[in-house]
């Protein structure tokens, strides 16, 4: 694995893909909503109180409240990043494929061959990514949450299917169904949440994979 400080040239983060974009618009279609509902609940309290200081006063919880839900939601903040002949982008590959991830110290790693699991951190809070081997070899910390949160166990789920698909490129032998049998036995969260309930992980690769099918 090659660490580096800053993201190499060509590597674009997951969350400035196209792929990425419905989960944002999601955010911003939520927060506009909750920034609606502070507004009006303004304008009731000016309705009835005629006190501008008042209606300012019941209005202020909505920016930390969007603030909360943005920092919360963790497809906002998967620490992805693939080159362009990444399946992820729109072009056809033209040679080998690379997925990085962001650890927490802000470097970024090479995953290299193989696909990742959490484990817990005995010496750190949170957890760290280790591969999904025989040894669990160890790669860095990944988050300061525990490996048991939910947002984090999505973004797993999405760079092992990074992982996947940029195995489908480069010819490696484990093809995209085996890891996506393998992430439902391990983590059972091909499924995603908005506001962490429980909806599907609108991340299909399936039209991604057809490429490769000649579909």
């Amino acid at each position: 694995m090659e660490e580096v400080n800053g993201l190499p040239a060509g590597m674009r983060r997951f969350n400035e893909l196209d792929l990425a974009r419905p989960f944002f618009l999601r955010f911003c279609g939520t927060s506009s909503a909750i920034v609606l509902g502070f507004f009006l609940l303004a304008w009731l309290v000016f309705s009835t109180t005629n006190s501008p200081l008042l209606a300012l006063i019941s209005s202020l919880p909505a920016l930390p409240i969007v603030w909360w839900l943005y920092q919360s939601t963790s497809l906002l903040h998967v620490p992805l990043a693939v080159d362009l002949n990444h399946p992820f982008m729109d072009g056809e590959p033209m040679g080998k494929s690379v997925v990085m991830i962001q650890m927490t110290d802000g470097s970024w790693i090479d995953l290299g061959n193989g696909r990742v699991r959490l484990a817990e951190d005995d010496l750190l809070d949170g957890c760290n990514l280790v591969r999904d081997n025989d040894d669990y070899t160890h790669i860095g910390h990944f988050s300061q949450h525990p490996m048991t949160h939910k947002g984090i166990k999505k973004q797993v789920v999405i760079l092992n299917q990074a992982l996947a698909l940029r195995d489908a490129v480069n010819g490696e032998e484990d093809t995209i169904e085996q890891a996506r049998r393998r992430e439902r036995l391990d983590t059972g969260l091909l499924e995603r949440s908005w506001m962490e309930e429980e909806t599907e992980i609108e991340i299909d690769p399936d039209g991604i994979i057809s490429k490769f099918r000649g579909e």
